[in-house]
């Protein structure tokens, strides 16, 4: 009997280390890395092992789960690397350039993107390029769009600006057309609100 219990105690142990958790982001200014954005209401912080292909600064939040919407935020993407990590050695990713345009950087998103959801299985399309100021530095926002098989269709938002020869990048990606809609707002605002800090 003791040993039973033993068994049922040393795999309490084993499951409750490989249980992933999520922790709160209160409203407010959050900073992540050199960036600070403000938010209205809490998200939840994704764990590492959620999020595998991130960069190892950047954090992914969520409101309703990873699978319906996320707001990741990239700071300080160095010149000659990319904006996420994947295993696969078939997975040549798109890097970025200190000297890339609007546009360029318009299609490194849409690129990794595709790499993300694996190329053959998505679609992914971006429109509405336009200036905009983080802070002290001019960026700029464009809308993306991602059609993927076996998942939802996801429509999101982009906001990018490079200091120091560095890309800070933020976007928010939901499915359509609830979870979209449901955060578009909230997530508009966090992303306009991106500056480094002081």
């Amino acid at each position: 009997m003791k040993f039973v219990k033993l068994i049922f105690v040393a795999l309490g142990i084993i499951l409750s280390g490989c249980t992933t958790t999520y922790s709160l982001v209160s409203p407010g200014a959050v900073a992540v890395d050199s960036l600070t954005v403000q938010i209205g209401s809490g998200w939840n912080r994704a764990p590492s092992t959620q999020t595998r292909s991130a960069r190892s600064d950047a954090e992914t939040w969520t409101k309703d789960g990873l699978l319906l919407d996320r707001l990741v935020i990239i700071p300080g993407v160095p010149d000659g690397e990319s904006l996420l990590f994947l295993r696969s050695e078939s997975a040549a990713l798109p890097v970025f350039r200190a000297d890339m345009l609007p546009n360029e950087i318009e299609e490194l998103v849409e690129s990794s993107m595709l790499k993300f959801f694996g190329e053959g299985n998505s679609v992914v399309s971006s429109e509405g390029l336009r200036p905009y100021r983080f802070g002290d530095h001019v960026g700029f926002m464009f809308e993306v769009d991602a059609i993927v098989s076996d998942s939802p269709r996801y429509r999101g938002l982009v906001g990018a600006f490079i200091a120091n020869n560095e890309l800070y990048i933020l976007y928010y990606l939901a499915a359509v057309p609830y979870y979209f809609d449901k955060h578009l707002v909230e997530a508009q605002r966090a992303i306009q609100s991106a500056v480094l800090n002081q």
